[in-house]
């Protein structure tokens, strides 16, 4: 009975002494200091149109062409990775990549070569204008875990801005005497490129499944305004960027 009385109460002592052990050991884990995500999602542009014009000089009076390009939504995709520098302060940088097929409504108001004042109009869609945004973000984040598996970050910072629009250059017209009338014949295009500075701000919340592996879904909101030339020259303000929100893999180490 002795002997049975020592085990037990050399097991009661492992048991106490093996609960403040565990304890301990979770409490002086690593803490986390870097981070990746890559994301998959949707872009909502900050504006939905953009318009441009251009005039020429014309059987001694004024050509106008006006074009409304669409700006489509669309699938984005970004990565981002940075690491902790102070408590939960952290620095990092991300890449966004958008595109999309957009379209342009053309309206031209071309004078008769015979009588003043009396313009002949023709109008035509163009299809198959691509545009492009890549996005270098730098970033100041914030990093909260609530538990040792759900983070929240939220971050901001200055964002570098490359456009590239499909344009339309010049627009050719049919016409036939008596020249009364004009038909919207064809259009050369070219790709107008222009980079500008922008900012961006978002929050992203993050389950893992592991201390390393998990899946996280953010919201980011970019903006930089760029001068594109986006009818015969003629250069338009166009706003790059907008609403992404979207979803992907997350890694921690």
């Amino acid at each position: 009975m002795r002997h049975f009385s020592s085990i037990r109460l050399s097991l009661a002592c492992a048991m106490l002494l093996a609960v403040p052990t565990v304890a301990f050991s979770q409490a002086t884990a690593p803490q986390t200091r870097g981070y990746i995500s890559v994301n998959g999602g949707y872009q909502i542009n900050a504006a939905g149109s953009v318009s441009a014009s251009a005039t020429v000089d014309e059987n001694g009076e004024t050509r106008q062409t006006n074009a409304i390009y669409t700006l489509k939504n669309g699938f984005s995709f970004d990565v981002a990775g940075g690491a902790l520098v102070w408590r939960q302060l952290g620095v990092g940088v991300g890449v966004t990549r958008f595109s999309q097929t957009t379209s342009a409504t053309v309206n031209v108001s071309s004078p008769h070569p015979f009588f003043f004042s009396t313009p002949r109009t023709a109008s035509g869609e163009v299809a198959g204008l691509t545009r492009e945004e890549l996005a270098f973000h730098i970033q100041v984040r914030g990093v909260f875990p609530v538990n040792d598996r759900l983070q929240v970050m939220v971050f901001g910072g200055p964002s570098f801005f490359q456009v590239k629009q499909g344009a339309i250059n010049t627009v050719t017209l049919g016409e036939a005497y008596p020249y009364d009338t004009v038909s919207f014949g064809s259009v050369s295009q070219v790709s107008a490129t222009q980079s500008k500075m922008g900012f961006n701000g978002g929050a992203d919340v993050a389950f893992f499944f592991t201390p390393n592996i998990g899946v996280g879904g953010s919201f980011q909101f970019s903006r930089a305004t760029v001068e594109l030339p986006l009818l015969g020259g003629s250069t338009q303000s166009v706003q790059a960027g907008g609403v992404q929100a979207g979803g992907g893999l997350r890694l921690r180490f």
